[in-house]
């Protein structure tokens, strides 16, 4: 793994223009509906947080590297919740164009710096788990998760209180959420999850276990074509639903879910036989059916999957292939990320930092 992260590392990481204050490190991409301006979005940047506090036990620099990262996150947070992250950061780094959030980045980096707590402790110049705290309690819990339906909603600018994107279900955070700071709203976010899973499986994807990208309406159902404005296939399980498998894996390796067993062996015991036991014939989406929508795959797709196959041993030959393909994935910052993710996961490096 130590020969993908710096694989990693010299492809993605950039340093700061140093416009922002103390300068630092993010995770360079462009975001879906940004405008080509856009230097990194908060996505990118609570991976690299988990990535550099996982990985402190293996290179020196890590911390470094957090720190940096940290730094420009508190230069660039939300215009809606100032404890939540500006899912944006202009090529010029100036605040005047920073914007509102998206949940999963700010989900990611509040973890993070739980993870940093257990890394290398809070009593040096800066106290990770007060921050992380903070922003759980202030920045997540208020913006992101809906007080009434207790969706996991889309950023700190959504007021629909059923709209929800499948790729923001991390039940895993969700429990650490709850042990470190003892509020029952994340368990009931938990709860909403398998449950949504449930109604979706029943009613849209009975013999396949697929989650759409977007799921909208007090009703459970998939949100329409071009949901906001993303692409066409937002009903389907595309790249957004692809992390989909890795976020509920992540619980049941951390916390034994058995909903999450549930939910992953049913999406893998179709997805093994539709791909022929074979990682490398995974398609990059398919429709909830389980027909493909496209001919060709991606890492995005692929390594969540094989990730999933760890809740059960009877997919142990489709784990290791799909170790051997995932380690060898060079593609772009997204499909690339998520491999080196849940390469971390299925090794074992990845740890549960509200233990």
């Amino acid at each position: 793994m130590l020969d993908y992260y710096n694989y990693w590392v010299k492809k993605y990481v950039r340093e700061s223009n140093g416009t922002t204050p103390g300068g630092g490190y993010y995770v360079k991409m462009q975001g879906t509906g940004g405008d080509g301006s856009e230097i990194t979005t908060s996505e990118a940047h609570g991976y690299g947080m988990i990535i550099f506090a996982l990985m402190a036990g293996e290179i020196d620099d890590a911390q470094y590297y957090f720190d940096g990262m940290l730094n420009m996150f508190d230069g660039h947070r939300s215009t809606g919740n100032p404890e939540c992250m500006s899912w944006v950061i202009h090529e010029t780094e100036l605040k005047q164009y920073d914007q509102g959030s998206a949940t999963d980045g700010d989900m990611d980096i509040a973890y993070a710096l739980l993870l940093a707590d257990k890394q290398w402790g809070s009593d040096g110049a800066i106290n990770y788990r007060e921050k992380g705290v903070t922003m759980i309690n202030d920045g997540l819990k208020m913006s992101l998760v809906s007080p009434s339906s207790k969706r996991i909603m889309l950023g700190d600018w959504d007021s629909n209180q059923y709209s929800t994107r499948s790729s923001d279900w991390m039940t895993g955070h969700f429990r650490c959420f709850y042990n470190v700071t003892n509020d029952q709203v994340w368990m009931e976010a938990v709860s909403e999850v398998y449950k949504l899973i449930e109604l979706i499986s029943e009613n849209y994807s009975q013999t396949t276990g697929l989650m759409p990208d977007f799921v909208v309406n007090h009703s459970p159902k998939p949100a329409a074509e071009y949901y906001l404005d993303e692409y066409k296939e937002t009903d389907e399980y595309s790249w957004n639903a692809c992390r989909y498998p890795w976020r509920l894996t992540f619980d049941y390796v951390h916390f034994q879910s058995s909903e999450a067993k549930q939910s992953m062996l049913k999406l893998m015991d179709f997805m093994v036989a539709e791909c022929e036991n074979t990682p490398d014939n995974i398609k990059a989406g398919y429709r909830l059916n389980g027909h493909p929508l496209v001919d060709y795959s991606s890492g995005a797709f692929v390594a969540p999957l094989v990730a999933a196959s760890i809740v059960d041993e009877k997919h142990q030959a489709f784990l290791n292939k799909g170790w051997e393909t995932i380690k060898s994935n060079r593609e772009s910052y997204y499909g690339d990320t998520i491999c080196f993710l849940n390469m971390i996961l299925i090794s074992g490096n990845w740890w549960n930092p509200s233990e």
